[in-house]
């Protein structure tokens, strides 16, 4: 997992820019932000400001908060039982 960014290219200079800028703006304003948690932790493994246990920990922390806040509702089919 820790070698994905590596593998796909997406630590690249070019993925970092601002993509919803012109690009005389996008010197001035230097590369993009993450504008999420996930993005956050992303940017921090692939800066290798945190290590792939870290990363994993933070990533399995959102997701239980996530089921917590949003839990999944599964729909009754029709091979479910009748209550």
């Amino acid at each position: 997992m820790c070698s994905l960014p590596f593998i796909f290219g997406w630590y690249d200079e070019a993925a970092k820019l601002r993509h919803d800028v012109p690009e005389e703006q996008r010197a001035e304003s230097g590369p993009a932000q993450p504008e999420s948690l996930e993005g956050v932790l992303v940017a921090q493994l692939a800066a290798e400001e945190i290590t792939c246990g870290q990363y994993h920990r933070a990533m399995a922390k959102i997701a239980a908060r996530d089921d917590e806040r949003h839990p999944l509702a599964v729909p009754s089919g029709p091979d479910a039982e009748a209550e």
